[in-house]
């Protein structure tokens, strides 16, 4: 099974480009920033303010391996996409 992975700064187009790639390879598509939103009920800033960078960054860690199975593939620090094919 091949995964695909999109690194990249903030804002420069990951969760933009993933929905299309997945969509044209019949992937799905999931984004680790709205997984963690999800799961702890607020937005990334104030999980940072609440939580300092490496309270978030712990609370980040523990969503991306609960979100890890074989067909899906983590991504980098703050913004990760996955794709299942």
């Amino acid at each position: 099974m091949n995964n695909i992975t999109l690194i990249g700064m903030p804002g420069v187009g990951k969760s933009t480009i993933g929905v299309v790639l997945a969509k044209v390879l019949g992937y799905q598509f999931l984004d680790s920033d709205l997984l963690i939103q999800n799961q702890e009920g607020d937005i990334l800033e104030h999980l940072i303010d609440k939580h300092g960078i490496e309270g978030f960054l712990q609370i980040e860690n523990q969503v991306n391996s609960q979100n890890l199975p074989q067909n899906r593939q983590y991504n980098r620090k703050r913004s990760a996409q996955f794709c299942k094919q």
